[in-house]
């Protein structure tokens, strides 16, 4: 049987329950009967009442009277077969129950009058017609009872006028207290069965609804099971990068196989086991102690299980991070299964549901042991080389002043290859310390002093300095701009004006022209513009000029020296300043760097750099 035959036949077995009197009027006077049904119960008790008198014959006394209320009996029965009688108003099947007391009232007059056997019957039609909607079948019900129990005295003329006239209230009343009665009780039936009715249908739609939301939701789980198949074929089919998927406490629940290459465990083993067990220890407590403050205590009520406890806290110290800016990312040393320990560039994602509710951690990890190794013996190469180089140098050039400023003579020819001597170390020596600089940068040592002073003389300055190689390339270089004051580092600023300039005049054919702007921004800072009429730099080696040693492709093609460090420098200095450099530059027509500094440098950033 189906859900909704079973949601359908919920109302009826209610109705089971009710009693035996009320299953009857529900059945021949309730709101879905029909007019047939209607008729049964009086043809019925005529019928039986017909068949007393030929059992009695005795007691008709007036046998045209018996005949007349057979025949209207008969004819009732046919006419509430045989006419349309859902084609006309709902009052018209009230004509029948009227029509019974009549054939009552002459059954009586033809059984013996007041004194007939047959008076009960006149219940009936009392019963059928107090079922129907409205209250006017009740004083239908009783007026045709009295005007029954009156029609005996037109064909008795010696029953008592009194008596029969008593015995009409009498009897009048008691059918209306019974068409009260029923009337109630049909009114409370029919209401019922309303209320069933209407829950019949809301349970039907309800099925249905709920057939329709089963066969979504397995339609989504479908969805979802393929989804996460698809998922997992893909992670597993990452072999360069480890995933591993956890749950909100950080239990590896997904372990793919590249996990499985880089942790040399498998993924049998490592399901279920708590993801800080992959990691270097002291480095999850060194994590702990920057993000609470603290060492990671277990309670002291988790005495006996201090290394899941600790798991616990440790793997929060971890997913911190990922609460507000829900993926974070660092450098992690983890545990090699053969050579010791290893470092991994460790990605972790937040999954979370639509309310904001952790569901668990993505965590994506690459072996970066041998690109970290190989960038710090960069860096302590270019560190150390930038020592040994400075010393030297610096005392070479020391010497050499010495020399031209000795008070011993010197022809031109010795004057001029020690210009040469010493223009070429003071090169060496700017690349040196461009070299220090970026290794400072890259260990976060790099520190400027900031103080009150003017952007423009700093930008003059550099001016006059590139004056001689601008003349000499055919160029004219002009700084323009009244005093601009604000806290800065003008050492570190000479720095930068003196790269741009210098690769300004350097990337100029000759007759173009460099022009140096100072200018005071809204806030009280500073904008500096450097401006040629050079080669220009492609669009696409735009967002790298900044990188270390990286150079634009005109530079190349033309084999114009240099090493690539001007502009990561002069980024460096204006980032520790809280400053920017911009760019703009179209080829064949020049090239505009721009570089807004702020009034002051904020300690915090400050701090930050060093």
């Amino acid at each position: 049987m189906s859900d909704e035959a079973d949601l359908s036949a919920r109302p009826a077995d209610l109705g089971s329950r009710d009693s035996r009197w009320v299953r009857v009027l529900r059945r021949f006077a309730g709101t879905d009967t029909g007019v047939r049904e209607r008729q049964l119960p009086f043809a019925v008790g005529f019928g039986l009442a017909l068949l007393t008198l030929l059992v009695v014959p005795e007691v008709a006394t007036h046998p045209r009277a018996v005949a007349g209320a057979s025949a209207l009996v008969v004819a009732l029965v046919a006419a509430a077969w045989l006419l349309p009688w859902h084609r006309w108003p709902a009052g018209a099947q009230e004509v029948l129950p009227m029509a019974q007391l009549a054939a009552v009232a002459l059954l009586r007059a033809g059984t013996g009058g007041p004194s007939s056997m047959f008076g009960a019957l006149v219940f009936l039609p009392v019963v059928t017609l107090a079922s129907r909607p409205g209250r006017r079948g009740m004083v239908l019900a009783t007026a045709g009872v009295m005007a029954s129990v009156l029609v005996p005295l037109l064909v008795d003329p010696v029953a008592r006028p009194g008596q029969a006239v008593v015995r009409a209230v009498f009897v009048a009343l008691v059918a209306g207290v019974i068409a009260l009665t029923v009337h109630e009780a049909t009114s409370r039936l029919r209401a019922r069965n309303a209320a069933l009715d209407e829950l019949r249908g809301e349970q039907v739609r309800l099925n249905r609804e709920l057939q329709r939301d089963a066969v979504v939701l397995e339609e989504v789980a479908a969805g979802r099971e393929h989804a996460y198949r698809h998922l997992v074929s893909v992670i597993d089919a990452v072999t360069e990068q480890a995933i591993v998927a956890t749950s909100a406490e950080g239990v590896v629940e997904v372990f793919n196989l590249g996990a499985e290459r880089l942790l040399g465990v498998d993924a049998d083993d490592a399901v279920g086991r708590p993801v800080v067990a992959f990691l270097d220890r002291e480095g999850l407590r060194r994590n702990y102690r920057a993000v609470f403050g603290s060492d990671p205590v277990p309670a002291e009520d988790d005495a006996d299980d201090d290394t899941d406890d600790e798991d616990t806290l440790l793997f929060s110290a971890v997913a911190s991070p990922t609460i507000v800016a829900q993926t974070s990312e660092a450098d992690w040393v983890f545990h090699r299964p053969e050579d010791g320990v290893g470092t991994v560039h460790l990605s972790v994602t937040r999954r979370a549901d639509a309310h904001g509710s952790t569901l668990g951690y993505v965590f994506v990890a690459k072996d970066v042991t041998a690109e970290r190794e190989a960038t710090r013996l960069k860096d302590e190469f270019v560190s150390l080389i930038s020592h040994e180089l400075r010393t030297p140098l610096t005392s070479v050039l020391g010497f050499l002043e010495l020399v031209l400023d000795g008070p011993d003579p010197l022809t031109d020819e010795q004057r001029h290859f020690l210009l040469v001597v010493q223009r070429n170390a003071r090169r060496q020596l700017r690349l040196v310390s461009d070299l220090l600089l970026t290794a400072q940068v890259d260990a976060g040592t790099f520190a400027i002093s900031p103080r009150r002073a003017d952007v423009t003389a700093v930008a003059r300055a550099a001016v006059q300095d590139a004056e001689p190689a601008a003349a000499a390339a055919g160029l004219t270089v002009q700084a323009h701009g009244g005093p601009v004051e604000i806290e800065v580092d003008p050492e570190r600023l000479a720095q930068v004006l003196a790269n741009l300039v210098s690769n300004a005049v350097k990337f100029t054919p000759q007759g173009g022209r460099v022009d140096v702007r100072v200018a005071p921004t809204d806030d009280g800072g500073a904008r500096l513009e450097v401006e040629d009429t050079g080669i220009g730099i492609p669009r696409e080696d735009l967002d790298r000029l900044a990188s270390r040693f990286f150079r634009a492709s005109t530079a190349t093609r033309r084999a114009i020296p240099g090493v690539g460090l001007g502009l990561s420098i002069a980024k460096a200095v204006a980032e520790a300043h809280g400053g920017t450099l911009d760019v703009r530059s179209k080829v064949g027509e020049g090239t505009t760097f721009v570089v807004t500094l702020p009034p002051t440098v904020a300690p915090p950033a400050l701090e930050a750099e060093r």
